[in-house]
């Protein structure tokens, strides 16, 4: 008869059947380490993004108040600038009519007679020496529709007729003279009324006197004149 014992063999299987235990153990414990750890990486990171953005909506909420403190600055200084500018050109425009009033004066008050002279030397000057009256057409045009016989003579010899004084006072020149005869005294007078120098004229007052024209030798029959006539410009 042959015995087995069989009590070191239950011991030895226990021993084997504690060690898949004793293994699993720690893998178990690791896999739950790493579980947790990315949890936390992973709230880190949603904290991190949430920090971000809470930033950047502050960061443009920031930069709009800017903009819109800029723009409201901006308005005020085209705001400004208009009513400078504005009152600029207000002042210039008073100074431009102060300039112009001050020169209108000045105009009024300046006389020239050398113009004046000078066109009355023209008019007593043959015209194939240069001389001539300046014309206002439309005056001469219009004292030709009244009086027929207020067209000049181009071919009048002005030698026949002088001054022998000029006298002006307030804006009138008084003449006086000496002339051939009647149709000297009468074209110079339409002379001077068609000059766009002057205006008015009087009727010229003459009488018939023994003299010497202009030095001559030969005594003849003249008259002698008086008239007055309106200056329309001195220069």
């Amino acid at each position: 008869m042959i015995r087995i014992n069989l009590a070191p063999t239950k011991r030895k299987r226990a021993t084997a059947s504690a060690a898949p235990s004793a293994s699993r153990g720690p893998a178990a414990a690791g896999a739950n380490s790493g579980a947790v750890s990315f949890l936390l990486m992973f709230v880190g990171w949603l904290a991190l993004g949430g920090a971000g953005w809470y930033l950047l909506t502050i960061e443009e909420e920031a930069a709009q108040v800017v903009r819109i403190k800029a723009a409201a600055i901006n308005k005020e200084v085209t705001d400004l600038k208009a009513v400078i500018d504005e009152a600029g050109l207000k002042a210039r425009e008073e100074e431009i009519t102060r300039q112009e009033v001050a020169i209108e004066k000045l105009k009024a008050k300046q006389r020239t007679p050398a113009f004046v002279m000078y066109e009355l030397a023209m008019v007593l000057t043959d015209a194939q020496q240069g001389g001539g009256v300046t014309i206002d057409e439309e005056k001469y045009k219009k004292n030709k529709a009244d009086d027929p016989q207020s067209e000049i003579n181009e071919r009048w010899d002005p030698s026949g007729l002088w001054l022998s004084s000029v006298v002006e006072s307030d804006g009138r020149l008084a003449l006086e003279g000496s002339a051939r005869d009647a149709a000297d005294l009468s074209e110079f007078t339409r002379r001077l009324r068609a000059s766009v120098w002057f205006g008015e004229i009087t009727h010229p007052n003459y009488e018939r006197a023994d003299g010497n024209s202009r030095g001559r030798e030969d005594t003849q029959r003249n008259l002698t004149w008086k008239l007055d006539v309106a200056v329309r410009r001195w220069n």
